[in-house]
């Protein structure tokens, strides 16, 4: 189904829509009996199904041009809706292959548009592709027949059966779409709207002051360790290094002390490792 698969640019749309011209509409007989020998496992009667109805599509999806998406691309959207009616149509229950088919073109275009508005993304659900294809033509007509009112949104919730909140927040989507960072705001110049954006980062000075305080630190702390006892140092390991700390009793047990003097050596083990560093909150507050 090559005509199918891929419509690349809007410079072929045009040869496209010529090429499908000469598949002319089916009957509903010719319909029926493409549709029986395709369940039957004919993929040529499948091809000829689809193709048949390319058309269609295309009219479909040029409704939703308005959109800034390329006809091209809805109509590859559409085409796929198509492939998926072809798969799920049953010609037994009477209905015409694209009175059914419809539903699925119409809901892998909206599918498409409600993904490539925003990277943020519209969201999605029956209410979510209402309010976004159908919120401002009845805003507009709200407006018509009452006026700008301050309940508007109000009526407006009340029109589509949800909040006011879910509607003030998609005519915020709706107002505007994304912009590119590195697009120009300005013919006047190369200056972009990333140019714009604060830094927030550290500079290259403070972390270089950082990297060579952490330095600084472990090195103080590498050599009050060697002045403290094999006790002390347990205690360090067991308690002060690591991510899950032992209970006082613990180490107690482990050292047979009591866990009253395990939290005596940690309280002097802490002083000696403060008192080790202490320049260093010094030094900090003097550079600020």
């Amino acid at each position: 189904m090559g005509l199918v698969a891929s419509v690349a640019s809007e410079d072929s749309l045009r040869a496209y829509l010529n090429e499908i011209q000469r598949f002319p509409p089916l009957e509903r007989a010719e319909e029926r009996e493409l549709a029986e020998r395709w369940r039957a496992g004919d993929r040529a009667a499948a091809h000829a199904l689809v193709c048949a109805n390319l058309r269609t599509v295309v009219k479909i999806a040029w409704r939703f041009r308005g959109y800034g998406i390329r006809v091209a691309d809805l109509v590859e959207e559409g085409n796929v809706g198509l492939l998926e009616a072809v798969k799920r149509f049953e010609p037994d229950r009477g209905h015409r292959f694209m009175t059914y088919a419809t539903f699925w073109v119409r809901a892998c275009i909206l599918a498409h548009v409600l993904k490539q508005w925003s990277l943020v993304g519209v969201g999605t659900g029956p209410m979510q592709s209402k309010l976004f294809f159908r919120l401002a033509r009845e805003r507009a007509r709200i407006s018509a027949a009452v006026g700008d009112t301050g309940d508007l949104d109000a009526r407006l919730a009340a029109r589509f059966g949800t909040t006011t909140e879910r509607v003030q927040a998609m005519t915020g989507r709706l107002s505007g779409k994304d912009h590119s960072l590195d697009g120009a705001p300005f013919h006047e110049g190369p200056s972009t709207p990333l140019d714009q954006l604060v830094d927030e980062s550290e500079s290259v000075e403070e972390r270089c002051a950082g990297a060579e305080r952490g330095a600084l630190v472990r090195r103080r702390v590498a050599s009050a360790m060697r002045g403290l006892s094999p006790r002390e140092r347990y205690i360090v390991h067991r308690r002060l290094l690591t991510d899950e700390a032992a209970t006082l009793a613990e180490i107690g047990r482990h050292l047979g002390l009591s866990r009253e003097r395990v939290r005596q050596l940690e309280e002097r083990v802490k002083g000696k490792l403060g008192h080790a560093l202490a320049d260093l909150d010094e030094r900090a507050a003097s550079a600020a």
